[in-house]
């Protein structure tokens, strides 16, 4: 006999409801995010590209600056951690979080 589960798991943490995006990105500083998985180089260079041909002045804050947040559970709770600070001290208003499939 064997007991069926959910191939997910359980469910841990409530929704989170989604923050106001911005009508426009001219002006804004983002931030890139990425777990170092997939084609993350690729894509920044791309968004970067369509971001200021649409919207200009935007800044971007390279996701070297952050740090892995998908490596050994040390470092995933170091890099985490330092994180909100990170954001704030280089003034991000937005993030950019790429996580590879």
């Amino acid at each position: 006999m064997f007991e069926a589960v959910w191939p997910l798991g359980r469910k841990v943490l409530d929704a989170v409801e989604a923050g106001e995006r911005p009508a426009e990105l001219g002006g804004r500083r983002v931030a890139y995010l990425w777990d170092e998985l997939f084609r993350g180089p690729e894509m920044f260079e791309v968004i970067t590209e369509v971001a200021r041909e649409r919207h200009g002045d935007v800044e971007f804050v390279g996701w070297e600056t952050f740090g892995n947040f998908h490596a050994s559970a040390a470092e995933e709770k170091r890099v985490l951690g330092e994180l909100p600070e990170l954001l704030r001290a280089h003034r991000v208003d937005l993030v950019v979080a790429a996580v590879g499939a």
